[in-house]
């Protein structure tokens, strides 16, 4: 025969985790747009190179750099793959974030259409609160904005 007080217990402990739950549903819920990305540029720290003063001059604030967005890949119902996705920087400026990739030599850039969706859409979809990704090109000392916008089919 169970007591009161082990009922009386567990009604109250369902109440909290009830509590708890909805909580955090209601703060996730209501989380301003772009949380995302302040928490991330609180986060890291930047150490002073020519990539972040080319940045400067060109009036973007270096908030972190070198990040990291691990994933997970599932196949046909298999087991999760795991992958990462990195970024090297994220900057400001005139309150916008824009992620920030550095152009590498081993892996150029196809400034055409087609190949910019293929190498920095995903970006824009995982960060939909930035601004831009810029590409910059520490040889070259040129500093690129791309965006991507959805057009009607009306064309």
């Amino acid at each position: 025969m169970q007591k009161f007080g082990d009922g009386l217990i567990m009604v109250i402990a369902a109440g909290i985790m009830v509590w708890w739950v909805w909580r955090r549903f209601d703060r996730w819920l209501h989380e301003p747009p772009g949380a995302r990305l302040r928490k991330l540029a609180s986060e890291g720290n930047v150490v002073p190179d020519d990539t972040v003063a080319l940045l400067e001059q060109h009036g973007y604030d270096t908030l972190t750099g070198k990040h990291k967005v691990p994933l997970g890949v599932i196949v046909d119902n298999g087991s999760v793959q795991r992958t990462q996705l990195f970024f090297d920087y994220l900057a400001q400026k005139d309150q916008k974030y824009y992620l920030v990739k550095l152009e590498r030599a081993r892996k150029p850039t196809e400034w055409t259409a087609s190949g910019l969706r293929e190498r920095f859409l995903v970006y824009a979809l995982l960060f939909p609160d930035c601004e831009g990704i810029i590409v910059v090109d520490p040889q070259d000392r040129l500093v690129r904005t791309i965006r991507f916008k959805v057009e009607d089919d009306d064309e």
